[in-house]
């Protein structure tokens, strides 16, 4: 009980274990407090009632369930999605430590934000194993409600999951699900366009360049009918590399436009050579750096520039 009310008691004054713990004993210990695995000792109770600016007795009094107002939940919950959309993980740490998916009354749909809040950040840090397990929880949670922003958001990482473990089958399977789900309202948002744009990747992968394209074409009406753009560079390089692997090099050339960006630099030096125009191509080639694969969104660019220095090497 003792350990319960020192929780509730630090996210009322909206410290986190490691603020607490500070100079008093470590954060890992303090966890074992919370959870009533150890007994502290009085002169630890002192220290921490000190920073929590209570009594000792305070630990004592009975612990009030350890509920939250819904809204004040709801709150942090809006604040640390918006922190990891912008990419500012570092801080969602602090929402971690609060450890708000142990609340029994949270209901399913919010506890299943905070538990893909967890997967996002975990997911940054390299953790796969957290990163599948809350993924698996916000998904399971989620799935309690009709098809939502945070749902979508919940597939596509684990679709990213999937294909990391090379089941692109499965990816597929549920982003497919997931499309078909919102075409029940009828209504298209930026969630089609990402669904599509996670597709296209995995047709790709699997050299279903028809479908794939069938797909980017979906994505520029939708998003011409909701005058949004979604990963528009990276959606012309896939739409440039299919136009490619389709033997439609006009067309590619025509869609690079003047563009020296590497990747499409590549791609439009093999269309010229695949169109006889081998001189330019090999000017364009040798004006163009190697492909970084750390940056490149397209993984097929390196094997398209290992085939072309291969052919124009010796002119």
């Amino acid at each position: 009980m003792i350990g319960q009310r020192i929780k509730e008691i630090r996210n009322n004054n909206n410290l986190t274990q490691e603020e607490l713990a500070d100079g008093i004993i470590s954060r890992t210990y303090l966890s074992l407090i919370e959870k009533g695995t150890v007994q502290p000792s009085t002169n630890v109770l002192v220290k921490l009632s000190k920073r929590l600016n209570c009594t000792v007795n305070d630990f004592m009094a009975e612990v009030s369930h350890f509920k939250y107002n819904n809204f004040e939940i709801l709150r942090e919950i809006g604040h640390y999605e918006l922190k990891v959309d912008n990419e500012d993980y570092e801080i969602v740490k602090h929402f971690i430590d609060k450890e708000y998916e142990q609340i029994e009354d949270v209901p399913l749909p919010d506890s299943g934000r905070i538990h893909l809040i967890y997967a996002r950040y975990f997911n940054f840090k390299g953790d796969l194993k957290r990163t599948r397990m809350h993924t698996d929880k916000a998904l399971q949670k989620l799935s309690t409600i009709a098809v939502n922003q945070h749902y979508v958001n919940a597939v596509l990482l684990k679709s990213e999951l999937l294909i990391e473990d090379g089941a692109v089958d499965e990816a597929i399977d549920i982003l497919e699900e997931t499309v078909y789900l919102l075409t029940k309202f009828d209504e298209l948002n930026i969630s089609d366009i990402k669904l599509r744009f996670a597709l296209v990747k995995c047709y790709i992968i699997f050299k279903q360049y028809y479908t794939a394209h069938r797909l980017v074409e979906d994505i520029n009406q939708i998003s011409s009918r909701l005058s949004i753009t979604y990963k528009k560079e990276d959606l012309k390089k896939f739409e440039m590399l299919l136009l490619v692997k389709l033997e439609r090099y006009e067309a590619a050339l025509l869609l690079a436009g003047d563009s020296s960006e590497t990747d499409i630099s590549i791609m439009k030096a093999y269309s010229l050579w695949q169109l006889d125009k081998v001189k330019e191509a090999d000017q364009l080639l040798k004006a163009t750096p190697a492909p970084n694969k750390e940056i490149s969104s397209i993984p097929q660019i390196g094997n398209l520039y290992k085939e072309l220095t291969g052919r124009l090497g010796g002119l």
